[in-house]
């Protein structure tokens, strides 16, 4: 399976990252348990959302779906989190003081209502610091790619656009959800940025603007073993 391994990154020995590429039997979050289990990791115990382009973040109490949320968090180091992104950004979030850690699905919604904030609020809520807390943007659409409307770019602020045709913009949201991640109180050398656009990058991700509805998705997938 062709992945990208974040692990190492985080440096807090037994957690890892990953997200997986672009790989047809595992593009369906009806196969997540089997993506799961070839890491390996416990199947048993996988915690994933319903996504619904929302602001909504909980914390993981048991395994299974939860319901109609698109972040989660855990202070359970039992529990495995996972998200499924195809061109919105995939943000990991995990602390070295405390192990918490979280994924979230930011795409332009939940980053326009601040989602990654809600996060590292509700992880500091159960015990994280943010000054030891990392996070990891994760390949998404660039703003090479990014084409939206005014009623998209209209909830950002101006420097995260440049003006594309007639009154669309193109928009920058890992360069957004960077810097709401800096005023939430993650420190800049604590944020790595992957560089990849999935959009351009036929070759390795799925891309729904480039798809569309025959898309698949990639998996976002924290834990610890």
């Amino acid at each position: 399976m062709n992945y990208k391994d974040y692990s190492d990154w985080f440096g807090m020995q037994g957690f890892h990252a990953f997200m997986t590429q672009r790989q047809e039997i595992f593009s369906k979050a009806d196969n997540r348990k089997a993506i799961v289990e070839s890491f390996p990791f416990d199947a048993d115990k996988l915690a994933y959302p319903k996504q619904v382009h929302s602001n909504r973040v909980r914390l993981v109490e048991k395994p299974g779906i939860i319901e109609e949320t698109d972040g989660v968090i855990s202070n359970n180091k039992e529990f495995i989190l996972s998200i499924q992104v195809a061109d919105c950004i995939p943000l990991f979030l995990a602390d070295k003081q405390s192990g918490n850690f979280g994924l979230v699905h930011s795409g332009w919604r939940g980053t326009a209502n601040d989602i990654s904030k809600r996060a590292i609020d509700r992880m500091e809520d159960v015990g994280s610091n943010v000054n030891s807390t990392r996070a990891i943007i994760g390949p998404a659409i660039h703003q090479c790619c990014f084409e939206v409307g005014p009623e998209v770019s209209s909830q950002f602020d101006d420097t995260f656009s440049i003006t594309g045709k007639d009154d669309r913009q193109m928009l920058d949201l890992k360069s957004a959800l960077w810097h709401q991640l800096i005023a939430s109180g993650i420190k800049s050398e604590n944020i790595m940025i992957d560089d990849d656009c999935t959009n351009c990058r036929e070759d390795l991700y799925y891309s729904y603007r480039r798809d569309g509805k025959k898309s698949g998705r990639m998996i976002a997938i924290a834990g610890w073993r």
